[in-house]
């Protein structure tokens, strides 16, 4: 679904940390503008002291800004199972609530990376798809920087290796 982007506004204060108070939807050509985390004016501090956000999901953690991106987006959150939504086992727990785990990406999928970060894994999610088969993503907490703990990033032309995707629907 080439046609099919994803627009990341993202607003960022002290190049890291992006709007405290932001929202998200369709715009009229039906793109999905996604303006902020309401917990970035928390984070990185909020981060390591675990808090937990609506979801059961630690704040400034890649998992809390991937639930709340997909809620953002008008997509689904009822498939979550608390307690079991460390980032490796976000595929596992789709199959069981019968969701799509595929190996290309569409904008709006997540993006998962079991291996990574072991034990936690990772989870993106993807903003864009590019013609050379690549992909961008929004996330927070990416593990392999240690100076973007508990901050958002964006990466772009993002390889598939390793990486599993979970095509989540919108809210019905």
């Amino acid at each position: 679904m080439l046609g099919l982007t994803l627009v990341a506004f993202v607003a960022l204060c002290a190049g890291a940390a992006a709007r405290p108070h932001a929202r998200a939807g369709r715009d009229r050509e039906g793109v999905l503008r996604v303006f902020g985390y309401p917990y970035s004016s928390r984070c990185p501090a909020d981060g390591p002291k675990e808090l937990v956000d609506r979801w059961g999901m630690y704040v400034c953690n890649c998992t809390s800004y991937v639930a709340w991106a997909l809620r953002a987006n008008g997509q689904r959150t009822s498939w979550f199972i608390r307690g079991s939504m460390d980032a490796w086992n976000w595929p596992n727990v789709a199959r069981r609530r019968g969701l799509p785990v595929v190996a290309r990406p569409r904008a709006g999928d997540v993006a998962v990376w079991p291996k990574l970060a072991r034990p936690f894994g990772h989870v993106a999610y993807v903003t864009r798809i590019r013609d050379d088969g690549t992909f961008d993503v929004a996330e927070y907490n990416l593990p392999d920087r240690p100076s973007h703990r508990f901050r958002f990033d964006i990466r772009r032309s993002v390889s598939r290796r390793g990486a599993t995707f979970i095509e989540v629907p919108e809210r019905q």
